[in-house]
């Protein structure tokens, strides 16, 4: 919104907010003096009725030093509005609406108003008021160039400041809808980026390891070597299909999406790839609720990647994989026991795993603990509601 350049701080009364064109404000400032000079102060030359005194010299210069003055009306309006109260009515008009305008309902606005009113109301005899049409010559100055200027400078004021308050609240919104957004997309691609890490995390490494095993397989055992092969088209048929689910609707469908259904087959792929882990799943059917879709789905994730975790750090060690279904929640923990590296080249880490594993869980309102087990292990433990906590995101 433009604000005059002259003024150190922005002055809402001086704003002038709208769709129609305007003239620059220079031409503004100076087009009331240019036509007092050239209208009003060659009248009040020739009539001694236009103007405060009886000298029609006088007169002109006051009606001239009045229009001069109104081109400094922006800078102080006060000082012009006291200098045009020995002026003529007109420019003593502009100068009330320009001060009404541009500070509004001040004191010296007041102390202002009631001079003009007086200096409107002297010029006349004030003897004989016995006749409509005299008490109308006696109030007609005073109204129209004192307490209309005043009116409308007012009503002026009060519009701009609302125009500016109006846009400085759209500029809030603005920017709360701005901010909005941009936690929006940056809580989508952390999602999203959770998503490509649990599924190109745990199949590659998986195929990974199943191709250094093959690597190491004799030339003369063929049947060992398809199996291992086929092990890696499956997986990597796996990683395929959910990153088509990822990068088609950024979730997988809910008749997709991985569940405690599939705990199994996970732990499957983690002992055919040579980690001895064991499952215990219980409290389902036995009256519990089932948790939630969204709930089975990070469950999922995080036993996906505590075995990865397992499969890079520790792959000679055991792993316990156990999920329980409680009234109050459900309960997972994978816990593997200190066994060494086996031999050959580790697997790559980025280190988001466990924060991954974190946001899963807190999305949904539930809580991880991560950390090493007296024995020399680590364990795993989340604690999720058995449905995801209103807002939270699924």
């Amino acid at each position: 919104m433009q604000q005059p350049a002259d003024q150190p701080k922005p002055d809402p009364a001086t704003t002038v907010a709208g769709p129609y064109p305007r003239l620059p404000r220079p031409v503004v400032d100076l087009v009331p003096p240019v036509l007092i000079l050239l209208l009003l102060v060659p009248l009040a030359a020739a009539d001694p009725d236009v103007g405060p005194t009886g000298s029609p010299a006088v007169n002109a210069a006051l009606m001239a030093g009045g229009a001069l003055a109104l081109a400094a009306r922006r800078r102080a309006p006060l000082a012009v509005t006291a200098v045009t109260l020995l002026s003529g009515q007109l420019p003593l008009a502009v100068a009330l609406y320009g001060l009404a305008a541009r500070r509004g309902p001040t004191r010296a606005l007041a102390v202002l108003g009631v001079l003009a009113g007086l200096r409107l109301t002297i010029p006349f005899d004030l003897g004989d008021l016995t006749t409509l049409s005299t008490l109308a010559t006696v109030v007609e100055d005073p109204l129209v160039f004192g307490a209309v200027p005043l009116v409308l400078g007012l009503a002026a004021h009060q519009r701009a400041r609302a125009v500016t308050v109006l846009a400085e609240r759209n500029r809030l919104l603005e920017e709360a809808r701005r901010y909005g957004e941009e936690r929006a997309a940056a809580a989508e691609r952390a999602r999203l980026a959770r998503e490509m890490h649990d599924v190109v995390s745990n199949r590659v490494s998986l195929i990974t390891l199943h191709a250094g095993a093959c690597s190491h397989a004799a030339a003369d055992d063929p049947v060992t070597v398809g199996e291992t092969l086929e092990l890696i088209r499956g997986l990597g048929l796996q990683a395929l299909t959910e990153l088509r689910g990822l990068l088609g609707v950024l979730t997988p469908a809910s008749e997709d999406a991985p569940s405690l259904s599939g705990l199994p087959a996970l732990v499957g792929e983690s002992r055919q790839a040579g980690l001895a882990v064991t499952l215990t799943v219980a409290g389902a059917g036995e009256g519990v609720p089932e948790p939630g879709p969204a709930v089975q789905y990070a469950a999922y994730r995080i036993v996906q990647e505590a075995l990865t975790n397992v499969h890079k750090h520790a792959p000679a060690s055991t792993a316990t994989v156990t999920v329980e279904v409680r009234p109050d929640g459900l309960r997972v923990a994978v816990v593997n026991t200190g066994g060494t590296s086996a031999e050959g080249p580790g697997l790559p880490s980025g280190g988001h795993g466990l924060d991954g594993m974190r946001a899963r869980a807190g999305d949904l309102g539930g809580t991880l603990e991560v950390g090493p087990t007296p024995g020399g292990g680590f364990a795993v433990r989340a604690g999720l509601p058995l449905a995801a906590i209103a807002g939270a995101a699924a």
